[in-house]
């Protein structure tokens, strides 16, 4: 699995490769008051694709990452969340 560091990724960084949405989009929806994945899926439709297992290089889902970005960007401490609710599992 490639591990990306998000706090210092451009925000040109794809994160959902199934709907082609980058790390820019993602923070200013969650700058926007999209503080949860079913938010950001809502805002984005990062998440909804269910292809990751072939289109994004670590072959594994976004969800991980989207929930990483609320973490570092989200003013709102949530519970955690798990993933995954797109059907590339």
């Amino acid at each position: 699995m490639i591990s990306m560091d998000w706090k210092t990724a451009p925000g040109t960084e794809m994160v959902c490769y199934c709907k082609q949405v980058d790390k820019g989009t993602i923070v200013s929806a969650i700058e926007r008051g999209n503080d949860s994945l079913a938010k950001i899926q809502e805002a984005t439709k990062a998440c909804t694709g269910g292809n990751c297992k072939v289109l994004n290089p670590s072959h594994s889902c976004c969800s991980p990452d989207i929930l990483e970005l609320i973490r570092i960007y989200s003013s709102k401490v949530k519970k955690e969340e798990s993933c995954c609710c797109c059907s590339c599992s």
